[in-house]
């Protein structure tokens, strides 16, 4: 069992000066504690839960060792109690240490249980201040980021649909499943997938900071479902009569398309395209190292990808850099109707797709279902299609583990028999080339 701190304000809205208190939470239990400190209020970062950087580092420092203080108190107690800490027992022995002289006064702080809601808005903000960071000790990127406040706005409306407001504490297997079946009548399954993969990160959060129990957080499975994507790919055709195009109503199109086609030739993410600069391009080769953008970093690994023909056709239009590449919303606005012109992808595309625990088939044309991260796919699937090792492919695409590289591969059954059939018929000339060399 372990005890998390953190720093608040008695009466945050007001102007001036006001008490500093301790919440020390452990196992669904928070004690009260108040160290003799006050700030004024202007001077409290609220996020960090301590003064500003830039105020009085002496109230800074005399917190953080009482900080001490009171957690070692709590290991002791621990220590001597079998694991069973009674709050009010833990607060007394608290300021037997740091008030030993005064008389133990009940001071009382309403403290309100955290709900869900609330603390979907701690994950956001500590996700995005680094205060949250990933397994690596790395700044969480911002997109991964994004789903979060859609996760909350979907339980805020599930919440509506029961008529309660929900507190940590309320969290277990009846309430997952009864968020997952709202998800799952309202949407397709893998969008329902991402929402419950953020419930299920928030769970861990509040486990790690010690406001829901680690033992109880663990007995809580969310089980989340997801279902093989019909998602397109361009073969190296359509990518072909894509570059083709000479035509434009504006600028902008043919710079969305070039983009694009620069993501078909490197298997580059949109967020990494969009800030491509000439610099990271030498003898022939594309270098991305993610460790000099903070805002993308994903890995501490170099990406080298060669400069394919038709990356070196588009590369040849701007010699003096890039031109500035437009938001991904609009991004993929303009790659649909530059897709629409694409002879090719005027066909009928089936998706099927689960939705309201139904199995849905989606007919659509090819062009509609075209967006900034088909490029990304359409690189891994030509490259997998020509035949080169995934392990290669992986090392260009930045993709850490074959599991979500296998994502990526959109080719059907027919396009893996064909493989087949080459390999074999390959082997077979081989093999005649070899009998007639040895005939002579």
């Amino acid at each position: 069992m372990r005890a998390s701190l953190s720093y608040y304000l008695r009466e945050p809205q007001k102007k001036g000066k006001t008490a500093i208190f301790a919440s020390l939470c452990y196992r669904n239990k928070r004690v009260i504690v108040f160290p003799g400190e006050s700030i004024d209020t202007d001077k409290w970062d609220v996020k960090k839960k301590l003064p500003k950087s830039t105020e009085d580092t002496g109230i800074k420092r005399r917190l953080q060792d009482k900080e001490e203080i009171y957690l070692n108190v709590f290991k002791s107690l621990q220590e001597t109690t079998s694991g069973i800490i009674q709050p009010n027992a833990l607060k007394q022995a608290i300021y037997a240490i740091t008030k030993p002289h005064e008389p133990v006064v009940e001071e009382v702080v309403e403290v309100k249980p955290i709900l869900i809601t609330e603390f979907f808005q701690t994950l956001m903000d500590d996700s995005k201040s680094g205060v949250r960071r990933s397994n690596d000790d790395l700044d969480l990127n911002p997109n991964s980021i994004k789903p979060y406040k859609s996760a909350m706005n979907h339980f805020i409306e599930f919440q509506k649909t029961h008529k309660k407001r929900y507190i940590l504490p309320d969290i277990n297997l009846k309430l997952i499943k009864s968020f997952t079946d709202y998800l799952n009548s309202k949407m397709a399954l893998n969008t329902s997938a991402k929402y419950l993969t953020v419930f299920k990160l928030l769970i861990s959060y509040a486990a790690e900071k010690n406001l829901i129990e680690y033992k109880h957080a663990s007995d809580i499975k969310v089980t989340v479902r997801r279902e093989k994507s019909d998602n397109i790919y361009l073969n190296e055709q359509e990518i072909k009569e894509m570059m083709a195009i000479t035509e434009f109503s504006t600028p902008l199109y043919e710079i969305v398309r070039d983009f694009f086609v620069i993501c078909c030739c490197t298997g580059l993410r949109f967020q990494d395209v969009s800030i491509l600069r000439l610099a990271q391009i030498n003898d022939g080769f594309m270098e991305i190292d993610p460790g000099k953008n903070k805002r993308i970093i994903r890995s501490v690994t170099k990406v080298i990808v060669p400069v394919l023909p038709m990356f070196k056709e588009i590369l040849a239009k701007y010699p003096d850099g890039f031109p500035e590449c437009p938001p991904n919303q609009v991004f993929n606005r303009y790659i649909k109707d530059i897709a629409e012109k694409v002879p090719s992808l005027k066909k009928e595309f089936l998706k099927k797709i689960t939705r309201a625990h139904k199995v849905e088939i989606e007919a659509y044309q090819k062009f509609q279902k075209v967006s900034a991260h088909t490029a990304r796919r359409s690189f891994c699937t030509n490259m997998y299609l020509k035949g080169v090792p995934i392990i290669t492919i992986m090392a260009m695409s930045g993709h850490k583990t074959q599991e979500n590289f296998m994502k990526y591969i959109k080719a059907d059954n027919r396009k893996h028999a064909e493989i087949l059939d080459n390999l074999i018929k390959e082997e077979a000339r081989q093999k005649a080339e070899m009998e007639k060399k040895e005939g002579k």
